[in-house]
C-alpha cells in the first residue's frame, strides 16, 4: 500500500504559488507564495525580491537579506516571515525523517537544494510525501499550480549538497 502524506495547506500553497520566470528569486518568490497562503498578503514576488535587496537594521546588525541579481539567504527568508509576525527559523543538518514528520504538523518546510558542479542553489515549499512519487513541492519555477514531484533519491543527494538545510515557519 502506497503511504502519501499532504501538508494541510498544501491546497491554498498550490493556489497562491507564484512563477519567478526567468528571475534567480526562488527564495522571494517562495516566501511571497507563503506570506500570502498563510496571511492573505497580496504581495508579488518580484517586489519583494526588490525590497530584500535592501539590507535591513536589526538591533546592532546590518542584515544583507539578499544578494542583487543573485541568491536570496536563509537568513533573508527567516527575516522576512518574522517581520511579518510569523515564527521562522533556518538550519543545517536537518534530515527527511523530520520533513515527513513534520509535514503534516502546522508547519511550512521550505528546503534548499542544490549542486556544486554547476553551481546552483534552489529552495522550494514541502507540501506532500508519497512512497512512489517521492517528495512533492509548491514550485516557484513553473507556471502551474500542480505538485512538483522529485524523486526521493534525486532529493536527497541534492539536499545532502546544500547541508541539509530548511527553512521553517511553525505555527504551532
Amino acid at each position: 500500500m502506497t503511504q502519501q502524506i499532504l501538508s494541510p495547506r498544501s491546497a491554498i500553497l498550490l493556489e497562491k504559488l507564484q512563477c519567478q520566470g526567468q528571475s534567480n528569486d526562488c527564495g522571494a518568490y517562495t516566501s511571497a507564495t507563503v506570506l500570502d497562503a498563510l496571511l492573505g498578503l497580496d504581495i508579488k514576488g518580484d517586489n519583494l525580491a526588490n525590497e530584500m535587496e535592501k539590507p535591513v537594521w536589526r538591533g546592532l546588525i546590518y542584515l544583507v537579506r539578499k544578494i542583487p541579481n543573485s541568491a536570496t539567504l536563509p537568513w533573508g527568508m527567516e527575516d522576512v516571515f518574522q517581520s511579518h509576525g510569523l515564527k521562522a527559523r533556518w538550519r543545517f543538518f536537518s534530515n527527511e525523517n523530520y520533513l515527513r514528520g513534520s509535514l503534516p504538523l502546522p508547519k511550512i518546510l521550505m528546503p534548499i537544494i542544490g549542486s556544486w558542479k554547476p553551481t546552483w542553489a534552489h529552495v522550494m515549499t514541502l507540501v506532500a510525501w508519497d512512497d512512489v512519487q517521492g517528495w512533492g513541492f509548491a514550485n516557484t519555477q513553473y507556471p502551474h499550480h500542480n505538485i512538483h514531484w522529485v524523486d526521493a533519491e534525486k532529493f536527497s543527494g541534492q539536499w545532502k549538497t546544500m547541508g541539509r538545510l530548511l527553512v521553517e515557519v511553525d505555527l504551532g
